[in-house]
């Protein structure tokens, strides 16, 4: 069963994520913050991260950097209503972007891939 980090500080949209990754048979763990997000992709080494990039404490495009400059062969997907990003996100070698309100089956589609491509 393959692990998703979900970094979203809103409560809602985190537990709506985690939800509707359960019940594909998804293993979720939530971080409310980008330091956090950091933290537990060190620690836990999950098979795939979704990404806001709106965070309390830093800017999700840098925590997107250092997780590509640490932690490379984890996919990232970049979920954020912030469309001005994508461009940014994908230089940064984001795996995926979804933008808000979320395409479920879009967001599912994208996971399963990455997660077929690391196995």
């Amino acid at each position: 069963m393959a692990t998703v980090l979900i970094v979203e500080d809103e409560t809602n949209m985190a537990e709506l994520i985690r939800e509707r990754l359960e019940d594909k048979g998804y293993k979720t763990v939530i971080a409310y913050t980008g330091s956090k997000g950091l933290e537990i992709a060190d620690n836990q080494n999950p098979d795939v991260i979704t990404l806001d990039i709106h965070l309390p404490d830093m800017n999700g495009v840098e925590v997107l950097k250092l997780l590509k400059k640490d932690k490379s062969s984890i996919p990232v997907i970049v979920v954020t209503s912030d469309d001005t990003v994508e461009k940014e996100c994908k230089e940064y070698k984001a795996d995926g972007f979804v933008k808000k309100p979320i395409n479920f089956k879009k967001l599912e589609d994208i996971i399963k891939l990455a997660v077929q491509k690391t196995s």
